[in-house]
């Protein structure tokens, strides 16, 4: 899974935390300031330490972000990582018409600036991720006829939600979760499926 790094100014941070939710449903590791830090940390030091242990760092562009000191020095420690061959790589996200800095020019950035078309530029920021986007449901699955993910036993039209055999909850797949693909019929089930609960086979990892 790859380690993302999201630098932005805080009057962008609805966008970001939904980039945030999203990047993190499709598999990624991402750090973002709010959620990795904690009372008493050292705001430099963390920033250094997930600047180290990442592989992307995605740039979130707006007028406020490109005139931040943060944000230009976050990218200035990663272009160093990149020229020391750390294997860090700058991904332009364009969230709003600025003047793009003059070294980021030259890369394709991710255009989110028209938000009816937020879901293909994620898909594109993705692909540049190397995420598995068929990982991810975007609408909400539920067979008629379902096999609980626990036992695998047939649950009866009787019973709507729980399973007849080991009385589990049935679980649902909604918008955002992670799935997997059963081997057998082709379908999505939760990783936490032993049972598939579209057909019953048996989950093999």
């Amino acid at each position: 899974m790859p380690n993302v790094f999201i630098s932005y100014n805080h009057k962008d941070k609805p966008f970001v935390q939904r980039l945030y939710r999203d990047l993190s449903a499709l598999g990624a590791q991402v750090w973002m300031d709010e959620v990795k830090l904690e009372i008493g940390d050292s705001l430099f030091d963390r920033i250094e330490e997930g600047l180290d242990e990442t592989h992307f760092l995605v740039v979130v562009l707006s007028p406020d972000s490109v005139s931040s000191s943060w944000v230009r020095e976050e990218l200035k420690q990663a272009l160093i990582r990149q020229l020391a061959a750390k294997d860090v790589k700058v991904l332009p996200v364009l969230v709003r018409d600025c003047v793009v800095p003059g070294f980021l020019r030259e890369k394709v950035y991710a255009d989110f600036r028209i938000d009816s078309e937020y879901e293909n530029s994620l898909e594109k920021l993705a692909s540049s991720l190397r995420l598995r986007l068929d990982r991810v449901v975007h609408q909400m699955v539920v067979p008629k006829i379902w096999y609980c993910i626990y036992c695998g036993k047939r649950a009866p039209p009787e019973y709507s939600n729980f399973c007849a055999g080991c009385q589990s909850h049935r679980l649902y797949i909604e918008p955002g979760d992670t799935v997997e693909q059963c081997a057998s019929c082709k379908e999505w089930n939760s990783p936490l499926a032993k049972y598939c609960t579209w057909c019953g086979a048996k989950v093999n990892r």
